[in-house]
């Protein structure tokens, strides 16, 4: 395991539950792209780091509260590292709750994540990073 690569995505995570989007846009590479799950309501592409940044503070715009749970590193080889989460989002204003399953792929190059994709389940993001089997 690169453990410089999974350090790199987990901050990634604790800068994006803390709201510090001005944080995370150093984990971010200039010519970043992501991408968001089938269904999602705006799933992308997102390219550059404004846009990818961009994205996530219109995601964190009517939050109360919200956390990140359960990670786990599913894979991290050939400068990807895949992980499984659980996202528990509370509205601002309505106090309405809901959480999801996902999973993300990430590729890291020169210490900064420069492509991520966001699905479901983890064979989704495997084939995403075209690690699947």
């Amino acid at each position: 395991m690169s453990q410089e690569n999974v350090a790199i995505v987990l901050e990634g995570f604790r800068r994006f539950e803390a709201f510090d989007f001005d944080g995370a846009t150093t984990l971010w590479h200039p010519h970043s792209r992501v991408t968001g799950p089938e269904g999602w309501p705006e799933p992308g592409p997102f390219e550059g780091r404004a846009a990818v940044i961009g994205q996530f503070r219109r995601l964190a715009a009517d939050w109360g509260q919200h956390g990140i749970s359960n990670v786990e590193v599913v894979a991290d080889r050939a400068g990807w590292v895949v992980v499984t989460f659980r996202w528990e989002v509370q509205g601002g204003k309505s106090g309405a709750a809901t959480a999801a399953n996902l999973a993300g792929a990430y590729r890291v190059h020169d210490h900064q994540i420069i492509e991520a994709h966001f699905r479901w389940t983890p064979d989704q993001a495997l084939e995403a990073a075209g690690l699947s089997e």
